[in-house]
């Protein structure tokens, strides 16, 4: 089992239901003061998500980076989860919304094979999917791991949105390649091994960091188009949405490490915006393979 998935969401039910609470009746200003508090507590008291943040930041910057950087950069993940509340209850009047680059999925849907939509834990996946009325009505669902344990997911309703296949069963490729033959939108996150499917070790900020197969497979054997996706927070109420062309990808019969190629592309393009973008990098966990986590 990989790094990521044995870390429980942090924070009692009864504290998380207080904050959703306060969320919707106190208002957004009120929760970013509190959040504060919150954040301090979380870094002084997670050891594995301080050093991956400071070790995360020292890649991008190519110094050590001190306390008040790893600060703000879980407080910016603080951020992004209080702000699904408000998305998860519709109100997007709150923030400022720059939505980049629509055009390109219209393209690829024009070719009538859907669109495989790779997302990634830089910025908040769920902005993509709380906010998929961006979309105009076209018709995407979300292939990702459901964690009974994600307590804030359940208590804020973050599940309503476009539809869910769930990944791990046996028929979650085969609902996925229906709704790309069907000319749909298929989103998915394509940074996280898991530690029971195929991955491949790529360079990331020079470092060898493993990367999940299974959405490139996807797009090879449905030969449906490939987008990326990321909605990032710019500060205060700001967020962007940008979309971007992936390029050519596999042959439908590609095996093994003949995916090598699309997967150094989508770290390559992981890695620009995360540059552009470090604070948020929401992978607090250890990423590298020479740091043992390697699938």
């Amino acid at each position: 089992m990989s790094a990521w998935t044995v870390k429980a969401e942090r924070g009692s039910a009864w504290l998380i239901t207080l904050i959703v609470w306060l969320a919707r009746t106190c208002g957004r200003s009120l929760c970013r003061g509190l959040l504060l508090p919150i954040t301090f507590y979380f870094v002084a008291t997670d050891a594995v998500a301080r050093r991956a943040s400071a070790d995360f930041l020292q890649a991008v910057h190519g110094r050590p980076a001190g306390w008040p950087e790893v600060f703000r950069h879980v407080y910016t993940f603080a951020t992004t989860l209080l702000d699904r509340i408000y998305m998860a209850s519709g109100e997007f009047g709150r923030f400022e919304v720059q939505i980049v680059g629509l055009p390109v999925v219209d393209r690829v849907l024009a070719q009538g094979k859907g669109c495989v939509l790779l997302g990634s834990h830089l910025g908040s996946f769920d902005l993509m999917m709380l906010a998929h009325r961006s979309m105009d009505g076209r018709p995407i669902s979300i292939m990702m791991r459901q964690d009974p344990r994600a307590r804030l997911r359940r208590i804020a309703g973050i599940e309503d949105g476009p539809a869910l296949i769930q990944t791990g069963r046996p028929d979650s490729y085969l609902k996925a390649n229906a709704a790309l033959e069907r000319g749909e939108i298929v989103a998915l996150l394509a940074d996280r091994v898991d530690g029971a499917g195929a991955s491949l070790a790529t360079g990331f900020f020079g470092r060898p960091a493993p990367f999940p197969v299974a959405p490139h497979v996807l797009a090879a054997r449905s030969t449906a188009p490939v987008v990326m996706c990321f909605g990032l927070h710019e500060g205060r109420n700001r967020y962007r949405i940008e979309f971007v062309e992936f390029g050519a990808t596999a042959a439908r019969d590609c095996r093994g490490h003949g995916f090598q190629p699309l997967v150094d592309r989508y770290a390559a393009l992981l890695e620009s915006f995360a540059r552009r973008y470090p604070l948020n990098w929401f992978n607090f966990y250890p990423f590298w393979t020479d740091e043992g986590t390697a699938a």
